[in-house]
């Protein structure tokens, strides 16, 4: 049996690809002691039952890297946004973040992408970040990811040119004082709403933005949303 070897391995799946007979399967993420312990923990507290499998795993995710219970009531996620983005991911499509940040948070996707330094200057009255999402838009019209996590200015630029792309999902997570709620709102009352992991309010960030993209990303890899009744203590459910 050929092996591989970790220290080379990138974990890019493209041996999944290439098998003529669909015989090898990833295997499951390993899990950290004190990722299951933080689950349990979460679980016992806050209540997930209302979200459908896939969105559940999303926003338990988010809670989970945030610590804050608010986002189980105030996250929005569209009927379609979980299985486009996993299509996406597992097809290699772009994933293009407004903020390295973003992108430092998920580096098992190796399509992830910010153009902030294709980006010299911007234009008076708008920021980079709203920049970056225009070049962006040029490269990649169709089918891309696209995942906002820093400047509500990126999400209202990409709503500004929504005629012009095609994206498989939107994570619009930004954080705020200026512009954030308003630009999710815009988002969720939108064309793109059932395209849209979202919140409702000023709260956000690349953490949370990136937390949903890694619950994508297991789920992509490992399949159906998984409840870890058997894995965790307490049944909870976790991306």
């Amino acid at each position: 049996m050929p092996a591989v070897d970790p220290d080379r391995c990138t974990d890019c799946l493209a041996c999944l690809e290439v098998c003529p007979v669909d015989a090898i399967r990833p295997s499951a993420h390993p899990i950290h002691p004190i990722e299951v312990e933080s689950y349990r923990i979460m679980n016992s507290e806050v209540d997930f039952s209302s979200w459908p499998v896939g969105q559940r795993e999303v926003v338990a995710r988010m809670v989970h890297a945030t610590a804050d219970d608010s986002f189980a009531t105030s996250a929005r996620v569209g009927t379609a946004a979980v299985d486009g983005a996993i299509s996406a991911l597992r097809s290699g499509a772009p994933v293009i973040c407004d903020a390295r940040m973003v992108m430092a948070g998920i580096p098992s996707v190796p399509t992830a992408c910010c153009y902030l330094d294709q980006v010299d200057s911007a234009r008076e009255g708008t920021t980079r970040s709203a920049a970056g999402m225009t070049a962006a838009a040029e490269d990649h019209p169709d089918g891309a990811l696209w995942v906002i996590g820093n400047a509500p200015t990126a999400l209202t630029a990409l709503m500004e040119i929504q005629h012009r792309i095609r994206p498989a999902a939107i994570v619009g997570l930004p954080v705020g004082y200026v512009g954030a709620a308003a630009a999710k709102a815009d988002l969720w009352a939108g064309p793109w709403r059932e395209l849209a992991i979202t919140n409702v309010g000023r709260k956000g960030g690349s953490a949370v933005a990136a937390a949903a993209v890694n619950a994508l990303v297991r789920m992509a890899v490992d399949g159906e949303g998984r409840s870890d009744g058997a894995a965790a203590e307490g049944g909870g459910w976790r991306p």
